[in-house]
């Protein structure tokens, strides 16, 4: 029996605006919206086994989860269960069976104990009708899951499909994808196929031990057998399955044949690798016109720059629904460093999703142990990159969120060390103050141990004391040169585009009291203004904006990561709560500790509120420790090394799932 029961006896609707806030499904939405939502909606909680609707029952809401986990599984004929997904935060469900009006095709039950934003039938239609952004996302959602498979009953997944394309065949394409559909099998243990076409064929099998005396399936007619595609898959020890579908320079490709290959092959895979050869034609650009997402592999080069730029235009202007599509994939492969040619790319006006590290002075032809990188070398920044990319994909990405707390924060450093030790791979960072400075130096390619180093300066207390650089108070008694020339030094002119994983920083508008997060431009100014404590230091200008310490508004930014799609979170809080202050039994014996004391007294409350999005909330406090006590380094990691091995296990199940 389910225990599942309305939570709105405690909750204002402003607390609702709030979780939504949390909630990728809504991150489009205007503030007015969100309240719409938050009116028409219900959180209820549900314990451990609840089941939140069964197989075949009719439709009565959409569901988005906020916390806890679920099973989406079938019922067989024969009385046994089949586990479709398993869904967490963030994730929702129900939309086809409201939007089809059919019973709903798989049962749900509640894995951990979780709340969940419920969205009735009659208001659900409602809230569609009036906001047009929620309703296209949803229409978009059901276009990808409307992919039925028989197996004695009918049952319905999402299946992804993802063509890479190159301007080039010898700068790695097939490798990316081969490598790509290896990642996404091991990440998300999800059913993947690698579909190869080729004037030739066969190097992705060839690479992978196959060799090329395999039947390939030809694309020179209309009419579609599954006992021919069914011939031309083959599975490899990996877990993922390949085919090669062959295509004749001197053969018309019908591209009618080719979506009903595709959608065959969505019955069966939650995501289908297309491989496309670099001569493409109308013909390919028709298949491109039938997948979820475009990688287009290119390189710094201003010639391929320039080439790839030309051929998404054509793209573009040949189908333009692909726009929203194309993901923009740059290797090295032993030219240019990436870091430097952003200008030059700026002509295709479009961001480049990720940037693939040389792995080898090879080509990818030379040998099956290059080319599968991701097995045969795990651990290269390659293969580092493409299992960040398929975690991306696959809605498992790992965040981490450092929370601000000014020398306190050095407690940071620890917790890196530990989750450094434990190779736990973090595919995206978020830092507020003391958390974005050391977050900064980490995502720039520094160790917990590097950064240890750099902060050591201030085990001597005349460095502290040289950190103070007085001016005449008019918006900060610390004009902040100091630190600006220390951030300078150890961040040179890197960018946020420079960085080895995504990296987001927060900063508080002091004329709109309104948070800015910041993904762009200089990491010097971007951090300055995230630890510009108000009051102490003056206020950083930037694109027009007056920016403090991002403490103020968002001491641990868990939320930067929710609306990112991240739904595995790491958050590091490392305020002291009041107890925590009375038990220190410190004294405040100046205007810098009035300042810190009252701007940290708000900030502990708005921390724990961020933590409670997290599924993993560390909380390392040093009752011995001050604000500004940056000599007392050793003590503040060492902290943070106890408390990340504290929650170890809890790490280690959270990667695991």
């Amino acid at each position: 029996m389910s225990l599942a029961k309305p939570m709105e006896k405690h909750l204002r609707v402003q607390d609702k605006v709030y979780l939504i806030d949390q909630l990728p499904l809504f991150a489009g939405l205007s503030s007015k919206e969100k309240l719409l939502i938050a009116s028409n909606s219900t959180l209820v909680e549900y314990v451990k086994g609840d089941m939140v609707y069964k197989q075949g029952a009719a439709s009565e809401a959409l569901y988005c989860i906020v916390t806890g986990r679920v099973r989406m599984f079938i019922v067989r004929g024969n009385g046994t269960e089949e586990t479709l997904d398993y869904l967490k935060r963030g994730s929702y469900f129900g939309i086809i069976s409201l939007l089809t009006k059919e019973p709903h095709s798989a049962s749900v039950k509640v894995v951990n104990d979780a709340i969940i934003l419920k969205i009735e039938k009659e208001h659900f239609y409602k809230a569609a009708a009036s906001i047009p952004r929620f309703a296209v996302t949803l229409s978009q959602s059901l276009s990808r899951r409307l992919r039925k498979k028989e197996l004695g009953e009918k049952r319905m997944f999402e299946s992804t499909i993802i063509s890479v394309y190159g301007i080039s065949n010898k700068i790695g394409v097939t490798t990316y994808a081969m490598n790509l559909a290896l990642s996404l099998r091991t990440e998300t243990r999800k059913n993947v196929i690698l579909v190869e076409v080729g004037r030739l064929g066969g190097e992705a099998l060839n690479l992978l031990g196959f060799g090329r005396d395999r039947k390939p399936l030809l694309m020179t007619s209309p009419f579609f057998s599954e006992d021919d595609a069914r011939n031309s898959i083959f599975k490899h020890a990996s877990g993922i399955d390949l085919m090669n579908i062959l295509h004749h320079e001197d053969e018309y490709m019908d591209s009618r044949r080719a979506a009903a290959i595709l959608s065959y092959l969505t019955d069966y895979y939650h995501y289908i690798i297309l491989d496309l050869p670099a001569d493409m034609d109308k013909e390919l650009f028709d298949i491109i016109k039938q997948v979820d997402l475009v990688h287009v592999i290119t390189t710094s080069e201003p010639a391929s720059l320039s080439d790839t730029s030309k051929m998404i235009g054509e793209l573009c202007g040949y189908c333009p629904e692909v726009e929203g599509k194309i993901y923009i994939v740059t290797t090295e492969y032993g030219k240019e460093p990436i870091a430097g040619f952003a200008e030059r790319f700026a002509a295709l006006k479009r961001n480049i999703f990720a940037t693939l590290p040389d792995m080898s002075k090879k080509t990818d032809k030379t040998s099956s142990a290059v080319g599968t990188v991701i097995i045969s070398r795990p651990q290269c920044g390659y293969s580092r990159t493409v299992r960040r990319l398929a975690r991306q994909i696959g809605a498992v990405r790992l965040g981490l969120a450092l929370g601000s707390g000014a020398a306190l924060g050095l407690a940071h450093i620890g917790i890196l060390k530990v989750l450094e030790e434990e190779g736990v791979t973090i595919d995206v960072l978020a830092g507020t103050s003391m958390g974005a400075l050391v977050g900064g130096l980490w995502a720039s390619g520094k160790s917990a141990a590097d950064i240890e180093d750099i902060i050591g300066k201030f085990r001597r207390k005349i460095e502290n004391i040289k950190l103070m650089d007085f001016t005449f108070p008019r918006s900060g008694m610390l004009k902040g040169i100091v630190v600006r020339n220390f951030l300078q030094k150890h961040f040179g002119d890197r960018t946020f585009y420079d960085l080895k994983l995504p990296f987001r920083v927060v900063a508080c508008d002091i004329e709109t009291r309104q948070e800015v997060v910041i993904d762009k431009g200089g990491l010097v100014d971007a951090v300055l203004a995230s630890i510009s404590v108000p009051g102490v230091f003056e206020p950083v200008r930037l694109d027009g904006k007056i920016l403090v310490d991002g403490g103020i508004i968002n001491p641990v930014p868990t939320n930067v990561l929710s609306l990112m799609g991240i739904n595995k979170i790491i958050a590091v809080n490392t305020l002291p709560s009041p107890d925590d202050v009375v038990r220190s039994k410190k004294k405040v014996t100046n205007i810098f500790d009035i300042i810190v004391n009252s701007v940290q007294a708000g900030e502990y409350i708005l921390a724990e509120m961020s933590c409670q999005n997290a599924d993993v909330a560390m909380h390392p406090i040093v009752p011995t420790m001050d604000w500004y006590e940056f000599f007392k380094l050793d003590l503040a990691i060492a902290r943070g090394e106890e408390e990340a091995k504290r929650f170890l296990p809890a790490i280690r199940e959270l990667v695991s799932q």
